[in-house]
């Protein structure tokens, strides 16, 4: 009775106890080792964000706005109703603006309505006479204002042909609106204030009964700046 296993003779070196075959003469035996797999580790989760405090505004805290170039306030100028009758109350302030040519007496500045018209002219405070330039006559005025201003606020300007510096005052108007303004010019000896009518390119004063034209002048101004 044969002994070997089904389908033919073991090898040679086969044993039949279920054991691996030993190793041939000067081989080696492959003995199977645990492989180490490495195993995933997932990422750690990224830091929470930073909690920052919301900016803290001071909400009672007065800003101080840097300075503010201020205006140059001069005096107010000022017109005060009167009559030829009643003028010696006001010699004490009225402004003066020139003398009369055969006494020295004060003129001083009013303007008053004539003819449709507001016009500068001239008070003769001691003789209790007014007059304005006009139609080429000194006409006299009974109601008017008289100008009354600190002398250290306004000045005198030259000027010509119509034209009035900064700061002129205007103190009267045509029947079309232009602006009349203060003038005065020496005429006969005389220092004498009028209106200065810039389209016509002249102040006119009133002297002797007459209207007269001058094309250069002094204009009455505000001191500013």
């Amino acid at each position: 009775m044969s002994h070997n296993p089904p389908y033919g003779p073991p090898p040679p070196y086969y044993t039949g106890q279920g054991h691996p075959p030993p190793p041939p003469p000067g081989g080696f035996a492959y003995v199977p080792a645990p492989v180490m797999m490495p195993v995933y580790q997932p990422p750690p989760p990224p830091p929470p964000p930073e909690v920052t405090a919301p900016p803290t505004f001071v909400t009672n805290y007065i800003y101080q706005q840097p300075p503010q170039p201020q205006p140059v306030i001069v005096e107010d100028i000022e017109w005060v109703p009167a009559t030829t009758g009643d003028v010696g109350s006001l010699s004490h302030k009225a402004f003066v603006a020139g003398r009369e040519a055969w006494d020295g007496s004060p003129l001083c500045v009013i303007r008053a309505h004539h003819s449709g018209e507001f016009l500068p002219g001239k008070l003769a405070i001691k003789h209790r006479a007014a007059y304005v330039p006009y139609g080429g006559r000194e006409v006299p005025v009974h109601n008017f204002e008289v100008l009354c201003v600190p002398s250290h606020a306004v000045r005198w300007l030259h000027s010509s042909n119509g034209q009035v510096p900064v700061g002129a005052i205007a103190a009267g108007n045509t029947h079309s609106g232009e602006p009349l303004y203060i003038g005065r010019v020496r005429h006969m000896q005389s220092l004498t204030p009028g209106k200065v009518h810039p389209s016509h390119g002249c102040c006119y004063i009133s002297f002797a009964g007459s209207e007269h034209t001058h094309k250069t002048y002094e204009v009455l101004c505000r001191i500013v700046g």
